[in-house]
Protein backbone atom coordinates (compact mmCIF):
# COMPACT_ATOMS: atom_id res chain seq x y z
CA UNK A 1 0.00 0.00 0.00
CA UNK A 2 2.83 2.36 0.88
CA UNK A 3 4.55 1.72 -2.49
CA UNK A 4 1.44 2.51 -4.52
CA UNK A 5 0.78 5.76 -2.65
CA UNK A 6 4.38 6.79 -2.96
CA UNK A 7 4.46 5.94 -6.63
CA UNK A 8 1.27 7.93 -7.24
CA UNK A 9 2.66 10.97 -5.48
CA UNK A 10 5.85 10.76 -7.56
CA UNK A 11 3.82 10.64 -10.75
CA UNK A 12 1.90 13.69 -9.63
CA UNK A 13 5.13 15.53 -8.89
CA UNK A 14 6.51 14.60 -12.30
CA UNK A 15 3.38 15.91 -13.99
CA UNK A 16 3.48 19.14 -11.98
CA UNK A 17 7.13 19.62 -12.83
CA UNK A 18 6.46 19.07 -16.54
CA UNK A 19 3.63 21.62 -16.47
CA UNK A 20 5.82 24.13 -14.67
CA UNK A 21 8.64 23.74 -17.23
CA UNK A 22 6.19 24.12 -20.12
CA UNK A 23 4.86 27.34 -18.61
CA UNK A 24 8.42 28.65 -18.33
CA UNK A 25 9.10 27.77 -21.97
CA UNK A 26 6.04 29.76 -23.00
CA UNK A 27 7.09 32.80 -20.93
CA UNK A 28 10.75 32.82 -21.93
CA UNK A 29 11.89 31.88 -25.36
CA UNK A 30 15.04 29.83 -24.75
CA UNK A 31 15.75 29.14 -28.39
CA UNK A 32 18.90 30.78 -29.71
CA UNK A 33 18.14 34.13 -31.30
CA UNK A 34 19.43 34.95 -34.71
CA UNK A 35 21.80 37.89 -34.62
CA UNK A 36 20.76 40.89 -36.59
CA UNK A 37 22.97 41.43 -39.61
CA UNK A 38 25.82 43.91 -39.26
CA UNK A 39 24.96 47.32 -40.69
CA UNK A 40 26.48 48.00 -44.04
CA UNK A 41 28.90 50.94 -44.22
CA UNK A 42 26.31 53.25 -45.75
CA UNK A 43 23.51 52.16 -43.40
CA UNK A 44 22.44 54.48 -40.53
CA UNK A 45 23.30 53.34 -36.96
CA UNK A 46 20.64 53.42 -34.26
CA UNK A 47 20.50 56.59 -32.13
CA UNK A 48 21.36 54.74 -28.90
CA UNK A 49 24.61 53.51 -30.39
CA UNK A 50 25.45 57.01 -31.61
CA UNK A 51 24.86 58.34 -28.09
CA UNK A 52 27.23 55.76 -26.64
CA UNK A 53 29.92 56.37 -29.23
CA UNK A 54 29.74 60.13 -28.76
CA UNK A 55 29.82 59.93 -24.96
CA UNK A 56 33.12 61.50 -23.76
CA UNK A 57 33.54 58.77 -21.15
CA UNK A 58 33.90 56.20 -23.94
CA UNK A 59 36.07 58.36 -26.17
CA UNK A 60 39.01 56.63 -27.82
CA UNK A 61 40.86 59.92 -28.13
CA UNK A 62 43.84 60.27 -25.82
CA UNK A 63 42.83 61.92 -22.58
CA UNK A 64 44.85 64.81 -21.23
CA UNK A 65 47.17 63.62 -18.51
CA UNK A 66 49.40 65.66 -16.32
CA UNK A 67 52.85 64.95 -17.66
CA UNK A 68 55.93 67.04 -17.19
CA UNK A 69 56.44 69.52 -19.98
CA UNK A 70 58.97 68.27 -22.47
CA UNK A 71 61.77 70.61 -23.20
CA UNK A 72 62.98 70.91 -26.74
CA UNK A 73 65.74 68.32 -27.29
CA UNK A 74 65.34 67.17 -23.66
CA UNK A 75 67.44 64.12 -22.83
CA UNK A 76 68.72 63.88 -26.36
CA UNK A 77 72.39 64.68 -25.70
CA UNK A 78 74.91 62.14 -24.48
CA UNK A 79 78.49 62.68 -23.45
CA UNK A 80 80.85 61.10 -25.95
CA UNK A 81 83.50 60.96 -23.22
CA UNK A 82 82.35 60.86 -19.61
CA UNK A 83 84.21 63.28 -17.34
CA UNK A 84 84.10 63.33 -13.55
CA UNK A 85 85.41 65.95 -11.17
CA UNK A 86 84.21 69.22 -9.75
CA UNK A 87 85.71 71.97 -11.85
CA UNK A 88 85.72 72.69 -15.53
CA UNK A 89 88.90 71.57 -17.23
CA UNK A 90 91.14 73.83 -19.29
CA UNK A 91 89.68 72.20 -22.44
CA UNK A 92 86.15 73.35 -21.56
CA UNK A 93 84.84 69.88 -20.56
CA UNK A 94 82.32 69.68 -17.75
CA UNK A 95 81.52 66.68 -15.60
CA UNK A 96 78.59 64.53 -16.66
CA UNK A 97 75.60 65.35 -14.42
CA UNK A 98 73.56 62.25 -15.31
CA UNK A 99 75.67 59.11 -15.06
CA UNK A 100 74.26 55.61 -14.60
CA UNK A 101 75.86 52.31 -13.65
CA UNK A 102 75.64 49.30 -15.96
CA UNK A 103 76.15 46.84 -13.07
CA UNK A 104 73.40 47.96 -10.68
CA UNK A 105 71.32 50.08 -13.10
CA UNK A 106 71.23 52.99 -10.65
CA UNK A 107 72.03 56.64 -11.11
CA UNK A 108 75.38 57.92 -9.89
CA UNK A 109 75.24 60.49 -7.09
CA UNK A 110 77.93 63.13 -6.62
CA UNK A 111 78.84 64.91 -3.41
CA UNK A 112 81.02 67.92 -4.21
CA UNK A 113 83.60 69.00 -1.64
CA UNK A 114 83.57 65.51 -0.05
CA UNK A 115 85.79 62.47 -0.30
CA UNK A 116 85.18 58.83 0.68
CA UNK A 117 87.01 57.64 3.80
CA UNK A 118 88.93 54.47 2.85
CA UNK A 119 87.33 51.60 0.97
CA UNK A 120 83.54 51.57 1.03
CA UNK A 121 81.91 48.17 1.40
CA UNK A 122 79.35 47.02 -1.17
CA UNK A 123 76.68 46.37 1.47
CA UNK A 124 77.11 49.84 2.95
CA UNK A 125 76.36 51.38 -0.46
CA UNK A 126 73.57 48.92 -1.16
CA UNK A 127 71.81 49.74 2.11
CA UNK A 128 72.40 53.51 2.24
CA UNK A 129 72.45 54.74 -1.39
CA UNK A 130 71.43 57.52 -2.35
CA UNK A 131 70.68 59.12 1.04
CA UNK A 132 73.40 61.66 1.93
CA UNK A 133 72.55 61.57 5.65
CA UNK A 134 73.15 57.83 5.75
CA UNK A 135 76.26 57.94 3.52
CA UNK A 136 77.75 60.91 5.42
CA UNK A 137 79.40 58.66 8.02
CA UNK A 138 81.87 57.47 5.34
CA UNK A 139 82.44 60.94 3.82
CA UNK A 140 84.88 63.61 4.92
CA UNK A 141 84.77 67.22 3.73
CA UNK A 142 87.64 68.13 1.40
CA UNK A 143 87.45 71.32 -0.68
CA UNK A 144 87.72 70.64 -4.43
CA UNK A 145 87.13 66.88 -4.22
CA UNK A 146 84.07 65.00 -5.40
CA UNK A 147 82.73 61.72 -4.02
CA UNK A 148 80.75 59.63 -6.52
CA UNK A 149 78.68 56.53 -5.80
CA UNK A 150 76.12 54.21 -7.27
CA UNK A 151 74.55 51.30 -5.41
CA UNK A 152 77.53 49.00 -6.04
CA UNK A 153 80.67 51.17 -6.34
CA UNK A 154 82.24 54.43 -5.16
CA UNK A 155 85.16 56.67 -6.09
CA UNK A 156 86.69 59.94 -4.92
CA UNK A 157 88.02 62.40 -7.50
CA UNK A 158 90.38 65.29 -6.69
CA UNK A 159 90.61 66.78 -10.17
CA UNK A 160 88.57 66.46 -13.30
CA UNK A 161 89.33 63.63 -15.69
CA UNK A 162 87.87 60.87 -17.81
CA UNK A 163 85.94 58.27 -15.86
CA UNK A 164 88.04 55.38 -17.22
CA UNK A 165 91.24 57.12 -16.02
CA UNK A 166 89.88 57.35 -12.48
CA UNK A 167 89.00 53.70 -11.90
CA UNK A 168 88.93 51.03 -14.62
CA UNK A 169 86.40 48.76 -12.87
CA UNK A 170 83.65 51.42 -13.02
CA UNK A 171 80.88 50.67 -15.50
CA UNK A 172 79.41 54.17 -15.48
CA UNK A 173 78.03 55.83 -18.60
CA UNK A 174 76.18 58.98 -19.56
CA UNK A 175 72.45 58.50 -19.11
CA UNK A 176 71.80 61.47 -21.47
CA UNK A 177 70.78 64.99 -20.54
Amino acid sequence: HYYITNNLSLNMLDEELDEFLKSLDEEVDVRPQKQSPKPKPNQQMPDDLDDILNDPAFSTEQRETKKPAKLKNARSKKCTVVYVGQSESSMGQTSCPNMRCMKCDCGVVCFNDFEWVGDIEYLFLRNNYPDFERLESKLKPIKGSSAYACQCNSVSVKRQGRINNVKNSLKWFCGSH
